[in-house]
């Protein structure tokens, strides 16, 4: 008795194609990592994100996504929107990123990781939501050390 990693379903409930469809390591659209290294929540943020992304305002349409890596950040997901111009400046790459659930700004590498766990939130406000608002949570760890450890 062996469960399916896509649906979580006993492999007895699906027929032979479906569960070598299931057993397939996925790729994120968004984060490039394979499906294992996500959780089912994480997994449709990440999904939703890049549906949302893929929107242009501009077309009224879903445009093709492509990798991008700006200078020496990680490679993430991006828009090709086309542009009424002469190649090669007829494409621009717009990069699409999550957004906070509260304050709506955009999430750094680390809190995109962990959106599952932090409920979609920047650290900032979910640190706000759970109450750890004082100034000695902004205090290096260094800092943090009495003068008589400190040589």
């Amino acid at each position: 008795m062996s469960s399916c990693k896509v649906c979580h379903l006993d492999s007895k409930k699906h027929n032979k194609k479906l569960w070598k469809l299931h057993q397939e390591t996925q790729i994120c659209v968004f984060c490039s990592r394979s499906s294992s290294e996500h959780s089912e929540k994480l997994w449709r943020m990440h999904n939703l994100a890049a549906e949302k992304g893929q929107y242009c305002p501009d077309h009224h349409k879903q445009e093709k996504l492509y990798p991008l890596t700006l200078g020496l950040a990680r490679t993430c997901v991006a828009r090709v929107c086309k542009l009424n111009a002469d190649p090669p400046y007829d494409k621009e790459l717009i990069p699409i990123y999550m957004e906070c659930t509260e304050c709506n700004l955009f999430l750094g590498g680390k809190e995109e990781d962990f959106a599952d766990i932090l409920d979609g939130m920047c650290l900032k406000c979910f640190r706000e939501s759970i109450g750890q608002t004082d100034i000695w949570y902004d205090i290096p760890p260094i800092k943090k050390v009495s003068k008589k450890g400190v040589n």
